[in-house]
């Protein structure tokens, strides 16, 4: 059964997430991790990752320049794993109005790809 409502867009661009959450077990703090955005609507986004991370962490994932999107803070929701790679579904967090609008003109002219 689909429950998006959103339109998703499948995407492989590279990108770079820094995990800020999870400051008292120390070893997470300021860490950034690589990853790979397989997927993303106006209010979700999936994320692949050799790197394990736990449901509920927040990530600020950063985009090369090229890739035309902002930096995006996510929450973890769902976490699948599949052969060495862990798929996470994010949901956005806190997605300031030029964001939105940015991912929103981002989704419109990749929806047709």
């Amino acid at each position: 059964m689909e429950r998006r409502r959103q339109t998703r867009v499948s995407l492989e661009i590279p990108l770079m997430m820094s995990v800020y959450q999870w400051e008292q077990a120390g070893a997470f703090a300021g860490q950034s991790v690589e990853g790979t955005l397989r997927d993303v609507s106006e209010d979700g986004l999936q994320i692949s990752s050799t790197f394990p991370l736990e449901k509920d962490m927040f990530v600020v994932l950063h985009f090369k320049q090229e890739a035309g999107l902002p930096p995006m803070t996510a929450r973890i929701i769902r976490i699948e794993r599949s052969n060495n790679q862990f798929h996470y579904g994010c949901m956005l967090s806190g997605l300031a109005l030029y964001q939105r609008l940015q991912l929103k003109e981002y989704i419109e002219r990749h929806a047709g790809d």
